[in-house]
């Protein structure tokens, strides 16, 4: 092949390359509602979680306890970097019988707080909060955070649910959250929750009532210092998926607890977790 037919080629293979870009770039997009949409959990393997039980039809061959596990692709990481994007707290109503799954019913804090005042919830003496004549189902406060997960130059949206003895991580949390400083130039401000990047991994933990693995959440860098291609995409999603929550556009599907576990063990999504 001479070299001009060469150049002749690769001129067109170009061509080819280019024109096919075009139409991936300007083919119309697929009409998707909020409904259907999964926005995954990324939940704490630990002891009692079906991705770590080998005769689990949910078993994942490379899973770990002290992983974190995306709930849908599957993915598994020892480290996981995140922007948090919104917070906010939930009472969620459960069966007594978890092997039920979905939660019963949800509740705001204001909410809860109303059915306290007129009485209509009290605390047992296993220190779970039930409503009056209706000892079936208990009341468990959860606090949600709402993330962008970075995977390599990629990204996604994400919930992360908090509750038991986690919710002291997650207090924690947000203490440095709302403590966030950024300074340029002579200005200093408190940025947007998702300027900050965080590292979230796991480690056992336990007391008197069993043991588990919990969430360890270390401060990072700041979004534009983590050297990704599209930051700047990265942060207008962020903003965007900011407002869809406030808003109540966006609409989660609770996840089904698949707890089998005994007393002092905790779950894969931590809802056995012990106090």
């Amino acid at each position: 092949m001479t070299e001009t037919v060469k150049k002749q080629v690769a001129k067109s293979e170009n061509k080819g390359v280019v024109q096919l870009g075009a139409l991936l770039k300007s083919a119309p997009l697929s009409k998707r509602e909020a409904d259907d949409y999964q926005i995954p959990y990324l939940n704490m393997l630990s002891k009692g979680s079906p991705q770590c039980e080998d005769d689990n039809e949910k078993y994942i061959k490379d899973a770990k306890k002290g992983q974190i596990f995306n709930t849908v692709t599957e993915n598994l990481y020892d480290v996981l970097t995140v922007l948090p994007v919104y917070y906010r707290r939930r009472y969620v109503e459960w069966n007594n019988d978890r092997s039920k799954g979905a939660p019963v019913s949800e509740y705001t804090p204001e909410e809860f707080q109303a059915f306290q005042k007129d009485g209509k919830v009290v605390r047992g003496d296993d220190y779970k909060d039930r409503f009056v004549g209706k000892p079936e189902t208990y009341i468990e406060n959860t606090a949600e955070h709402y993330v962008i997960a970075i995977d390599g130059q990629g990204w996604y949206k994400a919930l992360i649910k908090m509750k038991g003895s986690q919710l002291k991580k997650s207090r924690q949390w947000n203490s440095v959250m709302a403590n966030q400083r950024r300074v340029e130039g002579d200005e200093i401000y408190q940025p947007k929750d998702f300027a900050m990047s965080y590292n979230l991994s796991g480690r056992p933990e336990k007391n008197d009532q069993g043991t588990w693995h919990g969430w360890v959440i270390s401060q990072n860098k700041w979004v534009d210092e983590l050297g990704l291609a599209k930051v700047e995409d990265i942060i207008a999603d962020a903003s965007q998926f900011e407002k869809s929550i406030h808003s109540g556009e966006l609409k989660v599907a609770p996840q089904a607890d698949e707890t089998s576990s005994p007393k002092g063990e905790s779950s894969q999504n931590g809802d056995n977790i012990p106090f």
